[in-house]
């Protein structure tokens, strides 16, 4: 009996020495591990976005807590340059002391945290009437913007429209929407209705003048 209970007595000393064994060799392997871990770092590639996200809207607000623009992209890419690249994008002006604008384009990229924001691809850019001025359309294959200042820019041809004039620039155009101000610039051809200038009563007739402007 006695020598039953060493023999059970043994295997169980060895038993707890192995696991014990077993246990230093885990915790050798996982301070081991973390060691590794601790020397590696994350290096962000240029060229890979540190997120991408769907169906984004973005708000901005004023300091009383009242939104001033939204922005909308149906894909949005963020990269850790502070690079943003967007397709589908819908740019909106809320600012009740701005006359309401909308900006749409298929591709929008940003390289300065959207402070400044270049639209590519049947860009559309509309503001509503405002303060008893017609309401303005001009649309581009570019256009640059900046969105604080609401101003928009661009080096390529651009069909705009007021009211119902119109007007198309084959050297572009630099347009400021607090100022409400559209500077054209070269081969600038205009179409204009006189009953845009007339005082009532009198008969309307359309313009039409052509020539090279900048203003």
């Amino acid at each position: 009996m006695a020598h039953r209970r060493l023999i059970i007595r043994e295997r169980i000393t060895a038993i707890i020495g192995s696991v014990i064994l077993f246990g230093l060799v885990l915790l050798s392997y996982w301070y081991s591990i973390q060691q590794d871990l601790a020397g590696l770092r994350y290096v962000p590639s240029e060229n890979s976005p540190d997120f991408i996200a769907n169906d984004v809207t973005l708000t901005d607000f004023d300091r009383e807590g009242k939104p001033t623009r939204r922005a909308h992209a149906a894909n949005l890419k963020h990269f850790s340059d502070e690079r943003m690249h967007a397709d589908q994008a819908r740019f909106v002006s809320l600012d009740p002391d701005q006359a309401p604008a909308v900006a749409v384009a298929d591709e929008v990229w940003s390289n300065d945290g959207m402070e400044t924001v270049e639209l590519s691809g049947n860009v559309d850019v509309t503001r509503a009437a405002f303060e008893g001025e017609p309401d303005l359309n001009f649309r581009s294959e570019y256009v640059k913007g900046w969105i604080d200042l609401g101003r928009f820019e661009t080096d390529r041809p651009v069909f705009l429209r007021r009211g119902t004039d119109t007007t198309e620039a084959e050297g572009g155009m630099m347009y400021d929407n607090v100022a409400r101000t559209v500077e054209l610039r070269s081969q600038v051809h205009s179409v204009l209705h006189a009953e845009n200038f007339q005082t009532p009563g009198q008969p309307s007739t359309g313009t039409t003048s052509e020539g090279e402007q900048e203003q």
